[in-house]
C-alpha cells in the first residue's frame, strides 16, 4: 500500500510519531464501510489530554467497461471528490482490487471513494453533446462533466456505503445525491428520489435492487451495459441545462427503452459511434424529446433540430395546397443538368428553368386561373383492394407525425409517402445551405439574398410504384387477338404510337427493343427504349422513354400502358422516388418577412430574357 504523510497532531512537546505501515493489517480492526480501532499516544511527560488515533480500511472493486487495473483509488476525506496529496490512496491490482489503511482522530469517517485511471482507449469518452446544441428551457443546472474527458482522465466517484464498490452505477448514484443537496433538498425528498432511482438503475440494468451496485468487471464490459450508460450520459448532457428533475434521464430511457435500441441495433453501430453521429443523435433525441414532453417535463423539443408546433404548422400550411407547394424553392443540381422551380407569394403563378448541357437552357411561367374549372377526376390503382380510387371514393388515411417526419400515402392507395423535415437554423451562416449556394448556377446569384433564418428541407420518400390515369378519358389502342405478352414486339409498340413514321421513317431494333425516328434523309430525329415490366397491377406494363445523354435521362417523362384484355390502356406511373439525394433540394420557409415575393422576383429578374413569350 501507499501512503501519503499523515501527521498525527501532537500536545506541545510531545513527539512526532510517524504512521504505521499499511500492510500491517494485525491490529486493525476491519468493518464496511469504514470504523476506527483506537490507539493511544504515548505520555511525553508532560500532562496533556491523550488523543487516540483510529485504524482505518477500506476493500473494494473498482470497474468500468471491465477492470480498472492500475487506478488510483483513494479515500477522500475532504470529500471535494478529489485525491488530493494528503489523502490516503492505493493502486488498483490487474482485477480491480484494491486496499486501502489509514489513521485519523475521527472515529467514524466521512469520506467518498475516487477512482482515477489513465482511459485505455478513446471509446471510453462520452462527449458533452449539449455544448453543440442551441438548447431550450434553460434551467440552472450545469451539464455533468463525462466519466472519461476529452484527454483520456477518467474519473469514478463512490459512497463508502456499498462495500467499496465504485463503478459506473456507483458514480450515477453520488452524482445525483450531491446534485440534490446543492438543490437544498429535504432529506425526505432526497431520500425518495434515491429509492427512486435504485429502482430505475435496477430495471434499465437487469439487476437486484439488493445488490445492484455490486458491478462485477464482466458485468461492466457487456455491450449491453455499455449502450445503457452511454445513453445515460448523453442524455444527461443534453437535458441537464433544460430539465429540472434529478431522475428525468433514467425516467426518459426507461420509458423509449426498447424504441431506442432498436434504432441503435438497426443502425449497425457501436455505442460510442451512435451517439456521436448526426443523424443517429436526432433519432434518438426525437424520442427521447417525445417521451419528455409526455410525461411533463418540458413542452418544448429539447433539440433546436426538433420541430416545435410552430415548426409544423409552417411547413403543413406551405405542402398541404391545391397549387402545390407554396413558399417552397425545389433546385436540380448536377454536373450537366440544372433547375428551379417557385411558385410566387400568392401560389397563382410558378416560374420555370432548366439549363442542360451543352447548351439547351430555357424558363417558362404558368399561371394558375382560379376560373378555369378542371372537371378531369384522376383514379389510381389500389394493390390491396384490387381496384381503381378517386380521391372521392378511396379509402381514407390520416396523415400522422412522428419526430421529424409527416406520414401519408399516394390519394387512393396505401402506398407509403414520408416527408422528412431537415430544420436549418442560422440559415445565412449554415455551413449546409453555404454548400448549397455554393453548388447553384452562378446565373442565378442565389448567394446575394439573406434568406430565413429557418429553412426546412424536404426530404420526399414513396414507396412504391403507383399507377394512376384519368376517368373516362385515357387512351386506349386495340390489339389482334392473337397478341399476348410474350409476342407483344417493338415493332407493334412503335405502329401504334408512331404510325405517321411507320414505316419508312422508322427503324426498329427488336434485340435491344429500340425505335429510332427518321427524317426524310435517313438522320436520326429521336430515339426511344421500350422496356417491358409488371405493373402494380399485375398485368404487362409497357414503358417508352426517348433516349437522351447524361444525367438528363433521369427527367425524361415516358409513356406507359398496361395490357388488358388484349387492349393497351394509357396510364401514368408514378415511380418510387426519394428526393434526399445530394442534387435535389427542396426548401420550405416562413413567409412572414415577404421573403417568397423577394425571391420570386430575384429569379425572375435573372432568367426573364429566356422566359417563353417575352
Amino acid at each position: 500500500m501507499h501512503h501519503k504523510s499523515i501527521l498525527a497532531i501532537l500536545i506541545s512537546g510531545a513527539l512526532l510519531v510517524g504512521c504505521g505501515s499499511s500492510d500491517d493489517d494485525s491490529s486493525t480492526e476491519i468493518t464496511q464501510p469504514d470504523s476506527g480501532t483506537p490507539t493511544t499516544q504515548p505520555d511525553s511527560g508532560t500532562p496533556t489530554t491523550p488523543v487516540s488515533e483510529y485504524n482505518h480500511q477500506v476493500t473494494g472493486l473498482a470497474v468500468y467497461q471491465g477492470a480498472l487495473s492500475g487506478a488510483t483509488v483513494c479515500a477522500d476525506l475532504n470529500q471535494n471528490l478529489v485525491c488530493d496529496s494528503d489523502e490516503p490512496f492505493t493502486i488498483t491490482d490487474v482485477d480491480g482490487n484494491y486496499q486501502i489503511d489509514w489513521k485519523s482522530e475521527v472515529e467514524t469517517s466521512d469520506y467518498y471513494l475516487v477512482a482515477n485511471w489513465e482511459a485505455a482507449t478513446a471509446t471510453q469518452s462520452i462527449q458533452a453533446r449539449s455544448l453543440a446544441l442551441k438548447i431550450k428551457n434553460p434551467t440552472n443546472r450545469a451539464a455533468p462533466k463525462s466519466i472519461v474527458s476529452d484527454e483520456g482522465k477518467g474519473t469514478l466517484i463512490a459512497s463508502p456505503q456499498y462495500n467499496g464498490a465504485i463503478n459506473n452505477l456507483t458514480h450515477i448514484k453520488l452524482s445525483r445525491v450531491l446534485e440534490m443537496k446543492s438543490q437544498n433538498l429535504s432529506d425526505s425528498d432526497i431520500s425518495q428520489l434515491s429509492t427512486q432511482l435504485d429502482d430505475l438503475l435496477a430495471n434499465l440494468y437487469q439487476l437486484d435492487a439488493t445488490t445492484l451496485y455490486a458491478v462485477s468487471a464482466d458485468a461492466s464490459a457487456k455491450a449491453s451495459f455499455i449502450r445503457l450508460e452511454y445513453a445515460i450520459a448523453y442524455l444527461q448532457q443534453v437535458i441537464a441545462t433544460q430539465i429540472p428533475n434529478l431522475i428525468a434521464a433514467e425516467i426518459i430511457i426507461n420509458a423509449i427503452y426498447a424504441e431506442l435500441w432498436k434504432i441503435l441495433s438497426e443502425s449497425g453501430l457501436s455505442a460510442e459511434e451512435f451517439f456521436s453521429t448526426d443523424v443517429f443523435t436526432l433519432a434518438a433525441n426525437i424520442l427521447f424529446s417525445d417521451a419528455a414532453i409526455a410525461l411533463g417535463f418540458t413542452e418544448l423539443p429539447i433539440d433546436s433540430r426538433i420541430l416545435s408546433q410552430n415548426d409544423w404548422d409552417i411547413v403543413l400550411g406551405n405542402i398541404i395546397n391545391e397549387n402545390g407547394f407554396a413558399n417552397t424553392l425545389s433546385l436540380t443540381l448536377s454536373s450537366d443538368l440544372n433547375a428551379f422551380s417557385l411558385h410566387n407569394a400568392d401560389n397563382t403563378k410558378a416560374l420555370n428553368w432548366l439549363f442542360k448541357q451543352p447548351n439547351l437552357e430555357f424558363a417558362f411561367e404558368v399561371t394558375f386561373r382560379e376560373d378555369e374549372e378542371d372537371d378531369t377526376q384522376t383514379e389510381c390503382w389500389n394493390k390491396t383492394d384490387k381496384r381503381w380510387y378517386t380521391e372521392d371514393n378511396g379509402p381514407v388515411i390520416e396523415p400522422t407525425i412522428t419526430g421529424n417526419t409527416f406520414n401519408t400515402v399516394y390519394t387512393g392507395t396505401d402506398v407509403p409517402i414520408t416527408i422528412d423535415i431537415d430544420k436549418i437554423t442560422g440559415a445565412n451562416n449554415s455551413e449546409y445551405w453555404q454548400s448549397v449556394l455554393n453548388m447553384s448556377p452562378e446565373i442565378l446569384k442565389l448567394d446575394t439574398l439573406t434568406w430565413p433564418d429557418t429553412l426546412y428541407r424536404l426530404n420526399i420518400t414513396q414507396t412504391a410504384d403507383v399507377m394512376c390515369r384519368d376517368v373516362d378519358d385515357y387512351q386506349t389502342y386495340e390489339l389482334s387477338s392473337f397478341v399476348t405478352e410474350e409476342t407483344l414486339s417493338t415493332t407493334m409498340i412503335a405502329e401504334i404510337l408512331f404510325d405517321f413514321y411507320f414505316p419508312d421513317n422508322i427503324s426498329i431494333d427488336e434485340e435491344n427493343q429500340t425505335i429510332a425516328l427518321l427524317d426524310d434523309d435517313g438522320s436520326i430525329e429521336q430515339r426511344f427504349q421500350m422496356t417491358k415490366s409488371n405493373s402494380p397491377s399485375d398485368q404487362l406494363l409497357i414503358e417508352v422513354a426517348e433516349i437522351v445523354e447524361g444525367s438528363a435521362q433521369q427527367y425524361v417523362s415516358p409513356d406507359y400502358f398496361v395490357l388488358d384484355n388484349q387492349q393497351l390502356i394509357e396510364v401514368e406511373l408514378n415511380k418510387t422516388m426519394q428526393t434526399s439525394t445530394a442534387n435535389n433540394v427542396s426548401v420550405t420557409f416562413d413567409n412572414n418577412t415577404g421573403f417568397t415575393q423577394t425571391l420570386y422576383q430575384h429569379l425572375y429578374d435573372q432568367v426573364e430574357p429566356l422566359i417563353f413569350g417575352q
